[in-house]
């Protein structure tokens, strides 16, 4: 039942209605509304997410010789604790519908699909997925996907199989259930530019009232950098308001402040002296927050 399939790259057209272009995969890149598929045992070569592994080698087990699994086989009862996970097409002419979305599935996109023609959802990769399963259905094999969500807040790039399904041993009715997890997490990226910036950064949730002042700012992020220049060690203490900090700036790290404070469109800068060197701290708020930035101006 698995074969090697190679790779094949899709870029949608919105304002073609067909349009749907095979590009050579060693020539394209993974960005915008391109999405990159895979069929027979290279999905198992490529899927990463060892749940979707999961859904597919249960598809595999679940397929008979001359059909694809009943769609009681993986929407019945002792599939029901994945099916939050999972989205549920009814094919429709050339088009489908979304008959189900689980809620751990609507809490990852933030957005709900229920009853929704795919055709009418906006953005450039509908007519990807309209190409992407009505393949599957035409030959009624399974598909693992990489892709650019162009709508979740939190994850950018994604990965997913589209398991197609049967409603009966005729094959009266088709359906794709997919499964979806995210590649990355824009949180996590970052979190990590943040922690790896060269330059010395402090993140506070700024405290809410007007007249509340800026000291009691609770702070939430300390990067490696500034935990070195300030020497705060990384594990066992913890600075946990503005007012915390500048009294660890004058009485441990033993900074000198030069000068007055100068204020430019919201930014506050602060001179510092720091042994042989000048440091400015420059104080950005954000919204609800202020990052702090702390610049080794050198001797």
């Amino acid at each position: 039942m698995r074969r090697n399939v190679a790779v094949t790259l899709y870029r949608s057209d919105p304002k073609l209605a067909s349009g749907i272009q095979p590009v050579r995969a060693d020539k394209a890149k993974l960005t915008g509304s391109d999405i990159q598929i895979w069929s027979g045992s290279k999905i198992l070569d490529h899927c990463r997410s060892p749940f979707l592994r999961n859904r597919y080698e249960r598809w595999l087990k679940l397929a008979k010789k001359d059909r694809a699994p009943l769609l009681k086989d993986l929407y019945g009862n002792e599939e029901e604790t994945r099916l939050d996970e999972s989205m549920l097409l009814l094919q429709q002419g050339s088009d489908f519908i979304y008959v189900h979305q689980g809620s751990l599935s609507v809490q990852k996109y933030g957005k709900i699909f229920r009853g929704v023609l795919l055709s009418t959802i906006d953005g450039s990769m509908t007519a990807s997925f309209l190409n992407l399963y009505n393949e599957c259905l035409r030959d009624m094999k399974p598909r693992y996907v990489q892709f650019k969500t162009e709508f979740s807040a939190r994850h950018v790039r994604w990965e997913r199989v589209a398991l197609p399904l049967v409603s009966d041993d005729q094959q009266t009715t088709k359906f794709i259930m997919t499964y979806s997890e995210p590649l990355d997490d824009k949180l996590d990226i970052l979190t990590a530019t943040f922690d790896r910036s060269p330059i010395g950064m402090i993140a506070a949730a700024r405290p809410i009232g007007a007249d509340r002042a800026l000291d009691e700012a609770e702070i939430l992020l300390i990067n490696n950098r500034a935990r070195s220049m300030l020497k705060i060690p990384a594990s066992g203490l913890t600075l946990s308001t503005i007012a915390d900090l500048r009294k660890w700036i004058k009485d441990v790290a033993g900074w000198e402040q030069l000068g007055d404070t100068s204020s430019l469109t919201g930014r506050t800068t602060v001179a510092y002296r720091a042994a042989e060197r000048r440091i400015s701290v420059v104080a950005e708020p954000i919204e609800r927050f202020v990052v702090y930035h702390f610049i080794d101006m050198g001797a």
